[in-house]
């Protein structure tokens, strides 16, 4: 989304909110953040928050929405559940790749970390349901995070990690050296 257009949704939330007030740095800041997003979604995300908002909405708010617009496939975690049970009665033990090829990207990964035999073979369908319900959540949530960040702040979260990372481990072998030194 180009500057310009970030201008003119801002237009449109001043002309919504009566207080909301533009200016050059505004115009800087949200074209930053907002920049790396679809002028449609981000327009459409916007008219939708002042329909459903009695406040300006923040930037945050605004990649919220526009995450939720442009990723449909938003399951709960009970539907999610559902598409398990579905895939282990179409496909059962011995056709793995065709069950989790059935379901949503979510579903499927979250099936791979618990094992697609496993939940098979469980005697406990109930225990395995609790848990697959619990890390359903969990890793929803934190898909839902990561779709708010644009890949330019993803990428740069990662390299810090990694540095962060590189860092300890020079620390581990320092210590480790001292210790076989002394």
């Amino acid at each position: 989304m180009t500057k310009g257009e970030v201008a003119k949704i801002l237009a449109v939330l001043a002309a919504a909110y009566p207080k909301f007030e533009v200016d050059d740095l505004k115009v800087q800041v949200w074209h930053e953040m907002l920049g790396d997003l679809d002028y449609a979604v981000a327009n459409m995300a916007v008219k939708k928050l002042i329909m459903q908002n009695t406040f300006p909405p923040a930037i945050a708010e605004v990649r919220k929405a526009a995450a939720e617009l442009t990723n449909p496939e938003n399951l709960t975690s009970s539907e999610a559940w559902g598409e398990v049970t579905s895939a282990i009665r179409n496909y059962g033990y011995y056709r793995e790749g065709e069950a989790l090829a059935s379901m949503s990207l979510t579903t499927a990964q979250v099936v791979r970390y618990m094992g697609w035999r496993e939940i098979c073979m469980s005697e406990d369908i109930g225990v395995i349901r609790g848990q697959f319900l619990r890390m359903y959540e969990a890793y929803a949530a934190k898909e839902r995070q990561d779709a708010l960040l644009p890949d330019s702040m993803k990428e740069t979260i990662r390299k810090i990690g990694e540095q962060q990372h590189q860092k300890v481990i020079e620390q581990k072998e320092k210590i480790i050296k001292g210790l076989l030194e002394g």
